[in-house]
């Protein structure tokens, strides 16, 4: 598998039990329920990236992660 950079994502969707997202003329596919498994890692790492950079983001990332707590 080829190493792709993506700075922008063009478009999130999901149908079919997969979740798509869209980057130029790139689309990935995860199955829905595996990426699930992996989000607290991913937000993990993001919020680790952007903590000395972007202050603002993060809070917004744990504000949407707050609303989706059931």
């Amino acid at each position: 598998m080829a190493h792709q950079y993506i700075h922008d994502i063009d478009e999130i969707w999901s149908e079919n039990g997969e979740v798509n997202i869209t980057s130029g003329d790139n689309t990935l596919t995860f199955d829905a329920k595996n990426l699930l498994s992996y989000l607290d890692r991913i937000l993990y790492y993001s919020i680790k990236e952007v903590n000395q950079e972007n202050k603002d983001l993060q809070k917004r990332i744990k504000n949407t992660v707050k609303k989706l707590k059931y």
